[in-house]
């Protein structure tokens, strides 16, 4: 009895086991197959990108400066006006090279005065000295008064000479006086955008040594990226590859250009060494408000 109960326990567990393995067998025959995603091979280029923060500036800007002293009398414009070249931006006092150019005329109108003074007297000692030698051909008058005649002609030469050598200093002082006036008037050297005004109406200007700045113009119809590349980025670049920027403000628009240069004068920054890749890129709503 005892063994018969044994070999019944050993049946059960065969076919438990048997049973096990046929749900196991199963379960994998029926097992949906894997899902494998696919896609074309196609050939194409590997991008290496090098990321740098940088300054975005105008390619065109120029301080306008004055060229005389004086009291900015006049500006006729604010920062954000756009401008046209020759266009009159503000007028420097121009009373004092007024002044100076009536100051000037008026020795000019002496000094010709002066000249045809001498003239005169030059034709009439030229006149005298023709008779004086007439008269020494027949030994009228002496030698002593022949070389009188001959000295004040040459003496009247050299007054007219003097006095025509000051006409021309005065005349180029004229001009100068001219120009200074033409400099108190302060035109837009290029057309642009009005970036920066450095001097108020009403302030004074001192052109001494160099002229000083007044406002500042730029050209934003082109602007220019200046960006801050490691050193060990610089040497994947090169002028001429694709460049691209984005700015906090609207990260998901890329501003297109193509790499200009490198600079090659490294700059130091917390013992980190850097150098400027500059590439240009089309300003694309400056050059619509432009139109």
């Amino acid at each position: 009895m005892k063994l018969n109960g044994k070999r019944r326990k050993v049946w059960w567990l065969l076919a438990i086991v048997v049973l096990a393995l046929a749900v196991w067998g199963w379960r994998i025959l029926n097992a949906p197959l894997p899902q494998y995603q696919t896609l074309v091979v196609r050939k194409g280029d590997l991008q290496q990108s090098v990321l740098a923060t940088g300054k975005l500036d105008a390619l065109k800007k120029v301080d306008v400066g004055a060229q005389v002293s004086g009291q900015l009398k006049t500006l006729r414009v604010e920062i954000g006006d756009k401008v046209k070249k020759d266009q009159l931006l503000g007028v420097i006092d121009p009373e004092q090279a007024e002044n100076q150019i009536k100051e000037v005329e008026a020795t000019l109108m002496e000094l010709r005065a002066q000249l045809n003074q001498a003239r005169a007297e030059r034709k009439l000692s030229a006149a005298t000295l023709a008779r004086q030698q007439q008269l020494a051909q027949r030994q009228l008058v002496s030698r002593q008064d022949l070389d009188t005649a001959a000295t004040d002609l040459a003496v009247k030469e050299a007054q007219i000479g003097t006095i025509e050598a000051q006409v021309k200093r005065n005349q180029a002082t004229l001009d100068t006086a001219k120009t200074n006036l033409d400099y108190t008037k302060i035109l837009a050297p290029m057309s642009g955008e009005v970036t920066q005004i450095t001097t108020l109406q009403g302030q004074t200007v001192i052109a001494a040594q160099q002229a000083p700045n007044i406002l500042t113009l730029a050209d934003l119809s082109t602007m220019l990226v200046k960006a801050q590349v490691s050193e060990a980025d610089v040497i994947h670049l090169k002028p001429g590859q694709k460049a691209w920027f984005t700015v906090l403000g609207d990260p998901l628009t890329r501003y297109e250009g193509t790499l200009k240069d490198i600079l090659p004068t490294p700059e130091k920054v917390n013992d980190a060494i850097f150098y400027y890749a500059r590439f240009e890129v089309p300003n694309r709503r400056a050059s619509c408000a432009w139109r």
